[in-house]
């Protein structure tokens, strides 16, 4: 069993090496647009759509690590997002240009997005959706965070740091702080007194 189970697993990596080698050709060059690319990728079910997406983003993006783990539904915005080892992102999740660090984790349908302002809205002669963009920063997420459920994300969070589950962050969250609510406020720093049993800080928000 395990040697089929290896056996699989190669012939995943070699696919998803081979198709992923095409389509970062064809991206680069205009020929495909990634986000697409990301959508068609993230409908593809079960242990093999993953494995298949790790092999295949791993001659996409500048860095993915062998253990990190994108569930169904994980779209991706931008080709230059950085995912660290050991991260695990849940199903349905969209991710701007972000940098994750290792051992990160990401709960089901978040939005990580890069910064506060995503259009530009200054003219009033023209419609918002024909501004055009500001140039992007990439969103980073520190080594060991975790981001709750429904959470959105628009500003770094530091390492170690909980964001609750559906909390709008717009500030910088610090390492190793609990924040939850709308806007996202910091409940308390992990490792206080009473702090560390608590596993849903959302809970707590006012």
């Amino acid at each position: 069993m395990r040697l089929l189970s290896r056996a699989a697993n190669a012939a995943i990596d070699g696919a998803g090496a081979l198709v992923g080698g095409l389509l970062a050709r064809a991206t680069s060059a205009g020929l495909l647009y990634f986000p697409f690319v990301s959508e068609a990728l993230s409908l593809l079910p079960f242990s093999p759509g993953w494995k298949l997406r790790r092999a295949v983003y791993a001659r996409i993006l500048p860095h993915i690590g062998r253990t990190a783990v994108l569930h169904f539904g994980v779209s991706l915005e931008d080709p230059r997002t950085r995912i660290g080892e050991n991260v695990w992102i849940g199903v349905r999740c969209y991710l701007d240009y972000v940098e994750i660090g290792d051992s990160v984790l990401i709960g089901p349908q978040a939005v990580l997005l890069s910064g506060g302002r995503q259009h530009n809205f200054d003219r009033l002669d023209i419609p918002i959706k024909d501004q055009g963009n500001p140039p992007k920063a990439p969103l980073r997420i520190g080594q060991g965070a975790w981001i709750g459920a429904n959470a959105t994300v628009l500003a770094d969070v530091g390492h170690d740091a909980i964001v609750g589950a559906g909390a709008v962050v717009t500030r910088a969250v610090p390492p190793h702080a609990i924040v939850a609510g709308n806007p996202a406020r910091v409940l308390r720093m992990r490792g206080e007194a009473g702090g560390a049993h608590a596993l849903d800080p959302a809970l707590e928000a006012e």
